[in-house]
Formats: structure tokens, sequence, C-alpha cells
């Protein structure tokens, strides 16, 4: 009987430490697999940030040359506050657009993020 109790003991032994594993191998793979769609994300989170640093850098380099075209020509200083009226107000009117662009950015991502979590829970 004893030997037959050590025979079944070493056989199981390997099949529940089997067992044991397999969870945590699959909870690795998940946490793997959750980072990985984070660093994805961020990876697209930082080229859409560049994206708008850029179209921010081409706004600005545009009203600036605007700016430089228009000092070309004489205009009395009722026309010098009118022309930096309109450009502060293309400057401002940019940056609301640039920053509506950026929240909607982020709301994707963040569903993005939360679609994944919902689909792996």
């Amino acid at each position: 009987m004893q030997t037959y109790l050590k025979k079944t003991t070493l056989a199981v032994l390997p099949l529940a430490g089997m067992l044991f594993t397999a969870p945590i191998v699959s909870a690795h793979d998940e946490y793997q697999e959750h980072r990985a769609e984070h660093e994805y994300l961020n990876a697209e989170h930082q080229a859409e940030h560049e994206d708008l640093n850029a179209a921010h850098r081409a706004e600005h380099e545009e009203l600036n040359a605007e700016h430089e075209a228009a000092h070309q020509y004489p205009m009395t200083a009722r026309q010098h506050r009118r022309l930096h009226r309109r450009l502060n107000a293309e400057h401002r009117a940019e940056h609301q657009d640039l920053n509506a662009q950026h929240q909607a950015e982020h709301q994707d991502l963040n569903a993005q993020h939360q679609d994944y979590h919902d689909f792996n829970n």
C-alpha cells in the first residue's frame, strides 16, 4: 500500500504543480498584453502631441509671416491696432481649435483604453 501511495503521489505532484503555475503564466501573459496596449496608446498619444505641436508652430510661423508682411507697408496707428487685434483673434481661434483637437484625442485614447479593459474583463 505504501508503494502505491508513493507512486500516486509522484504521479500527481507534477500535475498539481502544472495546475498551480498555469494561472501564474496566464496572469503574466495578461500583464504583458496590458503593458503592450499601454505602450501602444502612449506612443499614439505622443504622436498626437507632436502633430499638434507641429500645427501650433506652423500657425505661429504663418501669423508671424503675415505680421511681417503687413509691416512692409506704412499704416496709421489705428490700422496697426486693427491688424494686431485681427492677428490676436486668429491666434486665439487657432489655440481654441488645437485645444479642442487635443481634448478629442484624449477622449479617443481614453475610450480605446476603456474598450480594451471592457473587452478583456
